[in-house]
């Protein structure tokens, strides 16, 4: 906690940048940053679109409508990956 309290006082008092206290202190810059309530140093990477899935994407419905089906049953008989690709082989 103390630590903390430091780093915003050295933040919002003394005017320090949140790379200078980093430096400083020994931990990085997220760390700082989320001492001190900020949401991002750096902006991350995020997908603008989603991936395309050539080998899956056409079975992708039928998978999602046994999943669906399966809700109802019990645990053990659910479709597991191997069953669903066993069934995707067969059909």
């Amino acid at each position: 906690m103390l630590d903390i309290e430091y780093i915003r006082k050295l933040y919002h008092v003394q005017g320090w940048s949140i790379r200078q206290i980093a430096k400083r202190l020994g931990h990085s810059r997220n760390t700082i940053a989320k001492y001190l309530g900020l949401e991002e140093v750096r902006p991350r990477y995020r997908l603008q679109a989603p991936r395309p899935r050539p080998v899956l994407g056409a079975f992708e419905g039928v998978i999602r409508r046994w999943l669906e089906d399966d809700e109802g049953w019990p645990r053990k008989q659910r479709h597991t990956a191997h069953r669903i690709y066993g069934r995707l082989r067969d059909e």
